[in-house]
């Protein structure tokens, strides 16, 4: 845990704090958006006993008035961690409990680690997370500046393993798609005075809405495998702006280096000029 002391007030989060049990219910409406704001073929999921896509589980992850500081200005997504252990379905409610794991600096941001564990109604396990939302509130900006990707200090050339391409595909992600995937709500993800308000120039397209991308290419590649013993480890590297074209990219790479009884797959999203949105490392027992 680390050494961090750099909590405001009575409501910023604190280490070893318990969050409110909450409940989740995977409704049609729900789907629709995911699938509609992605603008995604619903394919083998189109069947009322076929599990539904994993990233749907990135809806529950709703921490974030819990968790968060007061001052939000710049606020973004820097990393999530996923392990499954049972497919989600339509329909069904499960529950939710969180707890603040640990704050820790990143360069100039303040990171706060939230472990989310998400159980069924008869006490399953269905999977665990860990989200880690940077904030900046050393010197809180009037507007949040970033560096060119090509520029930043120690850049390294991105090179992708060596391993099976996998079937990617791309997207233009627009700001209607935005709205329809976050369910029609105001946020700095679907309105631009919003996002202003924070620091931005323009939209965010929500972290959510990158890694469901990376959920849907391992869907597919993995299975059921996926929904009962994935391992994903998600970094956000570069923001995402409405009408950003994206290409989502993978490389099976086999069994896994770390542990030979996992097969493994890097996954990424690469804008048009190469700047990388997200890179991502995920495993399924073999």
């Amino acid at each position: 845990m680390s050494d961090v002391n750099i909590a405001r007030s009575d409501r910023d989060p604190v280490v070893a704090r318990i969050l409110p049990e909450k409940n989740f219910t995977v409704t049609d409406a729900l789907l629709e958006d995911y699938y509609e704001g992605l603008e995604l073929d619903r394919g083998p999921f189109d069947r009322s006993e076929a599990p539904v896509p994993s990233m749907i589980a990135a809806d529950a992850d709703n921490y974030f008035g819990e968790s968060a500081f007061s001052q939000q200005r710049g606020h973004l997504w820097m990393r999530q961690e996923w392990t499954f252990a049972k497919p989600l379905q339509r329909n069904e409610t499960y529950v939710t409990h969180g707890r603040i794991e640990d704050i820790y600096r990143k360069r100039d941001r303040t990171v706060v680690n939230t472990a989310v564990s998400m159980i069924d109604m008869r006490g399953g396990v269905i999977l665990t997370l860990n989200h880690h939302q940077s904030f900046l509130l050393d010197a809180p900006v009037e507007n949040v500046q970033f560096r060119d990707p090509n520029k930043k200090a120690g850049v390294r050339k991105f090179i992708v393993p060596e391993g099976e391409p996998l079937p990617g595909f791309d997207r233009t992600i627009t700001l209607e798609m935005c709205g329809q995937y976050f369910h029609g709500s105001r946020s700095y993800h679907t309105d631009l005075k919003a996002s202003r308000e924070l620091g931005f120039q323009d939209v965010v397209v929500g972290g959510r809405m990158t890694m469901s991308y990376i959920g849907h290419l391992l869907d597919g590649h993995f299975g059921e495998r996926w929904f009962r013993s994935g391992q994903l480890d998600v970094k956000f590297t570069n923001p995402c702006w409405p009408n950003d074209h994206i290409s989502i990219k993978g490389v099976a790479m086999g069994p896994s280096v770390e542990d030979a009884a996992r097969d493994s797959v890097f996954a990424w999203i690469e804008k048009d000029d190469g700047t990388i949105v997200i890179i991502a490392n995920a495993s399924v027992a073999r």
